[in-house]
């Protein structure tokens, strides 16, 4: 929809779920549900509410860490929420009891592979018929590489970061999520919408021909493809981005359809916005 005084703008809401609540001593609400973090009821009844709430969207967070006070260790808290379940399996069991509402779990595309990521979100948006999305994030944290063995993060201090070196590694991590949504693009593609035939008279159930390689070569990996999941409903699951800060903003410009940023007032937020457009030239 064009914007124009006359015709504006449509407004679309979305809330963030993480456990019982972003602020630390919400568990310790008398209305919370700590004993049911981990259920599938408490969080089918969180967005059936967001859903009866006329929201467009719910992500779903999710990382590679116990919670922690501190952005990039871990720390020794035993009076906060700690453990969570995984996000992208949290969408797919609410999604048949949903009708409208998105569903956008959280993944850390920095320690998984874009193959088995592109097949999950493809899946999701299969049993939401079509409601499935993605919020990509990277990780910097040496904690997190330990679980995996397959690359050494230094580990930083959170001033550290406008340093060279810490500039150097946001963006390697950013350079590569560029990468992964590529990826997660072209594997979703990589199935033409009539691939499928289903003809039992003939005994064809695809058309081999309408599956596609994507050849694809990175610096961290190589994908050949194609993927082994239809094209989803939607063809193209909605790509999402948390961006506090440059290199994030030229990720939601060069690789997201939708970008969450944190602007602190009106001039902020126009700063940002013409920061990612700008990546998006």
């Amino acid at each position: 929809m064009p914007e124009s005084p006359e015709s504006p703008a449509p407004l679309h809401l979305a809330v963030a779920l993480d456990g019982a609540g972003w602020h630390p001593a919400a568990w310790r609400e008398h209305d919370a549900r700590p004993k049911e973090l981990f259920t599938a009821r408490y969080w089918a009844d969180l967005v059936a509410e967001a859903e009866r709430g006329l929201l467009d969207l719910v992500t779903i967070e999710d990382g590679l860490s116990l919670q922690s006070a501190h952005p990039f260790e871990p720390d020794e808290r035993t009076d906060q929420v700690r453990g969570r379940l995984d996000a992208v399996l949290i969408a797919s069991r609410i999604a048949p009891l949903t009708h409208h509402i998105g569903l956008v779990p959280t993944a850390v595309v920095t320690h998984t592979e874009p193959f088995h990521l592109s097949k999950a979100i493809a899946t999701l948006d299969y049993v939401s018929t079509g409601r499935a999305g993605i919020r990509v994030k990277v990780s910097g944290r040496a904690d997190e590489a330990a679980h995996f063995g397959r690359r050494t993060v230094p580990t930083l201090r959170v001033d550290e970061f406008d340093t060279p070196k810490g500039r150097e590694l946001l963006a390697e991590l950013f350079g590569e999520g560029e990468d992964y949504v590529e990826v997660l693009r072209r594997l979703w593609d990589s199935w033409e919408d009539d691939a499928e035939i289903r003809d039992v008279a003939t005994g064809r159930f695809i058309d081999r021909d309408k599956l596609h390689y994507i050849d694809f070569e990175g610096r961290r990996f190589s994908v050949r493809g194609p993927s082994i999941t239809p094209r989803p409903p939607q063809g193209q699951p909605l790509v999402t981005a948390l961006a506090h800060r440059g290199e994030p903003y030229r990720l939601v410009g060069r690789s997201a359809d939708l970008g969450f940023v944190t602007p602190r007032d009106a001039d902020d937020a126009r700063a940002i916005v013409a920061e990612i457009r700008e990546a998006q030239a």
